[in-house]
């Protein structure tokens, strides 16, 4: 079975091969959401345009959003709300170029701790920062996922609860040494050298990495998709 990826995470393109499945990248440029309220500002300039004037186009590379689009969204909430939002707007960016004969799939990946979320650290500093936040506490990382095929679209998030071992700062130090923290939301990965960060979580081990392998098959199922096994 082929499939698009609309992420140029090579995490959730190893998750997705590892099934089996050939996976073709169509990694496109979305203007995505790093806050609760930066969400849900352009859901209610969209909406507000699409009431005023009917127009079926959008604002700038938001474009690829449509009115169904926002009724897919609606159910959503704060951080959640932050996460759909950036997944659906990458899987209708590939799906705008790719069409949708083939399933198209996206994902976002966020790491919430308390009521905020922890993006990409900007730098060293930041990554220590974020790490000494985590010590010792749990936190929720949260990815949503979509699947688009033909004229079906299919959207979860799925949460999975991480608790944090208690570290010292020689550890943090260590581990921000390595580099591994600084392309990753809340400055670890669980699949590298982050391992050993983690106590333990509750929930898909998957979906901490970047991509819910049961949820994606799950929707895959529901929206008619052959061959999958």
């Amino acid at each position: 079975m082929k499939i698009i990826l609309a992420s140029g995470s090579p995490r959730r393109l190893q998750l997705l091969q590892q099934m089996g499945w050939g996976v073709e990248v169509h990694s496109l440029p979305f203007a995505e959401s790093e806050a609760v309220n930066e969400a849900e500002e352009k859901l209610d300039s969209l909406r507000k345009r699409f009431l005023l004037s009917g127009e079926k186009t959008n604002i700038e590379n938001e474009s690829v959003l449509s009115e169904k689009d926002m009724a897919l969204l609606t159910p959503y909430r704060n951080a959640d709300l932050v996460c759909a939002y950036n997944a659906l707007g990458k899987g209708r960016a590939a799906a705008k170029v790719t069409g949708t004969g083939v399933p198209v799939v996206a994902a976002d990946t966020i790491v919430v701790l308390g009521e905020q979320i922890l993006g990409k650290p900007a730098d060293t500093a930041e990554a220590k920062c974020m790490l000494k936040n985590l010590s010792g506490k749990a936190h929720a990382v949260k990815t949503a996922a979509v699947v688009l095929y033909q004229k079906k679209t299919l959207l979860q998030v799925v949460t999975t609860n991480v608790h944090f071992r208690r570290l010292t700062e020689e550890e943090i130090d260590w581990y921000v040494g390595t580099g591994e923290p600084l392309d990753k939301a809340g400055s670890y990965g669980i699949q590298g050298k982050g391992a050993v960060l983690v106590e333990r979580i509750e929930g898909s081990y998957d979906n901490v990495v970047g991509l819910p392998l049961i949820a994606v098959y799950e929707m895959l199922r529901r929206a008619g998709v052959e061959y999958i096994v």
